[in-house]
């Protein structure tokens, strides 16, 4: 049985044979190529193949028209149609009328009335070619992509929240926060649990994160519910009485009128700790109980108790945990049944294997069974997740390596991960526009879902796996495919939506503002960019939300002036939102050397109990910019002291704080290795390893210049912290960073700069290959500081290094001045014309401290 079916005469055969080969072997039945031999022919098609396909695609002619076998596939088609068992494409290839003209011939009147049920999608227009007929096809089978695989049954969990939600007798609280870790289940349960109640009900489902307004999330709601049009969203757009809470709690009451709910899914910009915009709770407020919950609020947070009393008589928690091994165990075998032909080949060994690594999430041992079925030998399920993991984020990790690795061939799925990266959920369409893949979209996008990389929404939207949030950098950060990127970004910005393909508007307007601005072309003019239809759109959230993931991802130039527009409009943003804008805002000032603007920020964080703790960290952070290293340090430990239990703001705090002790004449070793430990109870990341590493390397080679003891055992300690950084999973670049810091020490800079370009191979971020310029500079070596010269100037018009250039150029001119001098070259005009940019003072610092230099 094969989900698509072909309707064609002999006559056409040709043409479909051609659309045949583009798809995979087993999803279309084309009597001419999968026809079984020996069978009765229409027999095969009434009985078993017709009524078991899920989409028929009639192509329809003239000799269509006169065929006996298509028009008996017609009519029984009709009636599967009507009873909507089967979805229909009509394919015109040729100028035959597919309505009743009269002239036609009147044998014929009865085709055209079995047709006309078939008409429902819009047809193609006449004369259609192969390319066309592709896309249309993959559009209107698109749902198949869509997983049906074995759901673990929350009973109780139900049951609770059924009790939960009750109001009183007849009536229920409007608003439900349900929150757990990503992947447990919270979304299928809330979709389970709204089956009691509206059997054919839809869950409207809206992504919505700390930068997110009422009225972006009001016509989000009217596209995805109402399959609003583009002029009148932009007419919802302009009314201002569209920017309050009450609109989206207008939007979700007519919504539940229709029969159906909300569903709020909290995204993550970058992390998902940060708590979403209070107007949710003016929302929830503002929604009348009834005869069931109107809106879901899925969150990794649970409902804090000061939202909780603001919303007491309308929103209600519950919280979904993760399932445990016996369960799991017992899952994980259904899975195995779905999806491995040959379920018998499994032992207890390697269900046990995947229940371990799954950590009680039922979205990731979903992917893992998945991709250990296609396996051959089970000795490759040890590459796929961490063994023996004690930490599900270390599997995840391990486990997307390995899906990357299936990936080293397939260059458009590879296109397809990186441009959701940044643009998701994407429309199919769209992504066909903008990947222009080789082989059809939809067998791009079979190959990610397989993987687990990639999540089908409902009716065509895709997205990333939340498994896959801020794993990408690593594995496809490769020059070619960030150069593909931007190009993608310019192109498909100013293409229009396809008429064909209608709904998803809102979130097709979204998908081109993303690409707009988290390309690197910001200095461009919005209007030269975006599509007059569009740029209207843009609003403060979308600046902040791009500024922040333009910030994380390092572009910091691009990313300061994203965020400048966001925050000369912050009163548009609740208290929460805006203190996270502020912070970000702050920060990139700081990078961009933009310090009064920087200190600004720091005096509206500091007049707020709650953010003291964010204003010292920036402080500090701005000290350490200026080069006042121990006044920075003195900050950061002020930081430490307001932030103790906020674990997230610790992390942020350590690392620097540790880097600036270590950037001191005579560092405190004991202070430093104790931050470092601190950090390390707090989570075991690459980060915080390599952190006490590097405290163990510089004690061993500079704690007699400290004047302190050298601890007897510092070799080990040392080689045990860098082969704990060595087995841990994201890895990337750190050992061979530590390696050549190890052999700056030693002497050995040639050796230094090989590890320092295994570094920038595993993770080619900019701040490693000033490093490695920098290294260059300091060498003593006269032929490799010449070439440090060479590459800098080269790198000064490298496209690639734009957003950093500005930001980094007091450590790159200090660089260049550095290796001027070991060529034996005259500084201060050299320096001047590299760093134009820099004013007179700042050269004259840099020249000066470079003069000194020994």
């Amino acid at each position: 049985m094969y989900p698509i079916f072909f309707s064609v005469s002999s006559q056409d055969v040709n043409f479909a044979e051609e659309i045949w080969k583009q798809f995979p072997s087993d999803w279309i039945y084309l009597y001419s190529k999968t026809g079984e031999e020996g069978a009765h022919m229409w027999d095969e098609i009434s009985r078993r193949e017709l009524p078991k396909s899920r989409v028929m695609v009639v192509f329809w002619s003239q000799n269509f028209v006169k065929a006996s076998g298509c028009l008996r596939e017609l009519r029984q088609a009709t009636t599967l149609v009507r009873d909507g068992r089967l979805a229909c494409l009509v394919l015109r290839l040729d100028e035959h009328p597919i309505t009743w003209k009269d002239g036609l011939d009147e044998e014929t009147k009865d085709v055209f009335q079995d047709l006309k049920p078939l008409l429902d999608i819009r047809t193609s227009k006449p004369k259609v070619e192969v390319p066309r007929a592709i896309y249309l096809i993959q559009r209107v089978a698109e749902p198949i992509l869509k997983s049906d695989h074995p759901r673990l049954p929350r009973h109780d969990i139900l049951q609770t929240l059924q009790r939960v939600i009750q109001k009183d007798r007849f009536k229920y609280f409007p608003a439900v926060w349900v929150s757990g870790f990503n992947s447990v289940g919270r979304e299928t349960l809330t979709r389970e649990f709204n089956r009691n109640f509206t059997p054919n009900g839809r869950g409207i489902l809206i992504e919505v994160n700390e930068a997110s307004l009422p009225k972006q999330t009001l016509l989000t709601i009217e596209s995805e519910a109402f399959q609003t049009d583009t002029g009148t969203l932009r007419a919802l757009h302009a009314d201002p009485d569209k920017e309050r809470p009450a609109a989206v709690a207008d939007a979700i009451e007519r919504v539940f009128a229709g029969g159906n709910y909300v569903i709020f899914r909290h995204s993550r910009i970058v992390d998902e700790s940060v708590e979403l915009p209070e107007w949710i709770d003016e929302v929830a407020n503002a929604l009348t109980p009834g005869t069931r919950p109107k809106l879901f609020i899925i969150s990794q947070l649970p409902l804090l108790a000061e939202r909780r009393e603001r919303c007491r008589d309308s929103l209600v928690a519950q919280r979904v945990p993760t399932v445990d091994e016996h369960q799991m165990a017992e899952f994980c075998k259904q899975l195995i049944g779905h999806f491995d032909r040959n379920p018998d080949r499994w032992h207890e060994g390697e269900i046990n294997s995947l229940v371990r690594a799954a950590g009680g999430s039922l979205g990731f041992i979903v992917s893992l069974v998945r991709g250990a079925a296609g396996m051959e030998d089970f000795d490759q399920i040890d590459q796929m997740i961490a063994h023996d993991a004690q930490r599900m984020a270390d599997s995840i990790t391990t486990y997307v390596r390995w899906g990357f690795q299936q990936l080293r061939d397939f260059e458009d799925e590879q296109k397809t991960l990186l441009f959701l990266n940044d643009v998701s959920p994407c429309d199919s369409a769209d992504l066909e526009k903008v990947i222009e893949p080789k082989r059809p979209m939809l067998r791009v996008l079979g190959k990610l879902l397989e993987l687990g990389l990639v999540e089908r929404e409902n009716e065509g939207l895709y997205r990333l796996t939340p498994l896959l949030a801020r794993r990408l950098s690593r594995d496809l950060v490769r020059p070619e495919l960030v150069r593909w990127l931007r190009n993608a970004y310019a192109g498909f910005v100013s293409k229009p939506f396809d008429a064909v393909v209608e709904g998803h508007e809102y979130l097709k307007i979204e998908a081109r503002i993303k690409a707009s601005l988290w390309s690197e072309s910001e200095k461009v003019p919005e209007s030269e960019k975006v599509p007059e239809s569009i740029i209207a759109f843009i609003s403060a959230s979308h600046w902040f939300q791009a500024g922040i993931r333009l910030y994380h991802a390092r572009h910091r130039e691009p990313a300061y002036r994203l965020l400048k527009k966001a925050f000369e409009r912050r009163l548009e943003f609740a208290a929460n939102s805006r203190a996270e804008l502020i912070r970000y805002f702050g920060l990139s000032a700081i990078q961009n050397r933009k310090y009064r603007e920087a200190e600004a920020c720091i005096q509206l964080l500091d007049g707020d109990y709650r953010t003291k703790g964010i204003s010292a960290f920036m402080h500090a952070a701005l000290l350490e910019h200026k080069r006042q290293i121990p006044d920075a340090i003195r900050e950061y430990e002020r930081a430490v002291g307001l932030n103790l239990g906020r674990d997230r703001r610790l992390e942020r705090t350590y690392r620097p704080l540790i880097k600036c002790i270590l950037e001191t004449n005579s560092p405190d070793f004991h202070k430093a290795k104790s931050y470092a430990l601190e950090w390390l109870k707090l989570r075991q990341t690459v980060f915080s390893l390599m952190a006490l590493a590097r405290v163990y390397l510089h004690w061993n080679y500079r704690g007699t210049q400290s004047g302190g003891a050298v601890p007897h055992n510092i070799d080990r300690l040392y080689i045990e912290a860098l082969d704990n950084l060595e087995t841990h999973p994201g890895v990337d670049s750190a050992v061979f960073e530590l390696k050549a810091e190890e052999a700056r020490f030693s002497g050995h800079f040639r050796k230094a700069l090989e590890y320092m370009d295994k570094a920038i191979e595993a993770d080619p971020r900019f701040e490693l290959r000033s490093e490695r310029w920098r290294l260059m500079g300091k060498s003593g070596i006269k032929a490799v500081a010449e070439q440090a010269l060479t590459e800098l100037e080269a790198a000064r018009s490298n496209i690639e290094y734009r957003g950093n250039w500005v930001p980094f150029l007091p450590a790159l001119a200090e660089t260049y001045a550095l290796a001027l001098k070991k060529t034996g070259q005259s500084i201060g005009s050299k320096v001047n014309a590299f760093a134009p940019e820099l004013d007179n003072d700042e050269i004259g610092q840099i020249v000066n401290r470079v003069k000194r230099m020994h």
